[in-house]
């Protein structure tokens, strides 16, 4: 998928890789791309979804804790460059979602792709996280981001 396959249905967020990112020989350290991914969607829930973090576990004792994850390093990226890291979504269930990530470089190069279920929570008995539905105002939103080819569950 090239940035020109990335409709206006996709997340976008630009991020500069940092010192922090990386290793002594200034490549980023793959653990550190798992950290991107999620400030990505952490990001997405509160501009994309208008729910942050914050409002979500702090005040509506709600989560998106991620069930899944699989990720593919195409190419290493570097001290000093620029990210551009999108985020659409391919399937949407009843407490469930499944996400597409890609990071690219410079001249559109994909340095990760990773393919991500997140799973809607709420603090059930004895404060222990249970499935609930995607709240309402939240799934319309996401439904916003679908890929061309997802598939949301409820929509006719």
């Amino acid at each position: 998928m090239s940035e020109t396959d990335v409709a206006t249905h996709a997340f976008v967020k630009p991020l500069l890789v940092r010192f922090k990112h990386c290793d002594p020989a200034g490549i980023v350290f793959y653990p550190r791309y798992f950290e991107m991914i999620n400030d990505l969607v952490e990001d997405w829930c509160a501009e994309g979804l208008g729910l942050s973090f914050g409002e979500m576990h702090l005040r509506d004792g709600l989560g998106v804790p991620t069930a899944n994850v699989e990720c593919r390093f195409s190419a290493p990226s570097f001290l000093g460059d620029t990210l551009t890291r999108s985020l659409e979504v391919t399937r949407l269930g009843r407490s469930s979602m499944t996400l597409r990530i890609r990071f690219a470089g410079a001249n559109d190069e994909t340095r990760l792709q990773a393919t991500l279920v997140l799973v809607w929570v709420a603090k059930g008995e004895g404060g222990k996280p249970a499935p609930i539905a995607v709240p309402p105002a939240q799934r319309a939103a996401i439904v916003r981001f679908a890929a061309p080819d997802s598939v949301i569950e409820g929509v006719t």
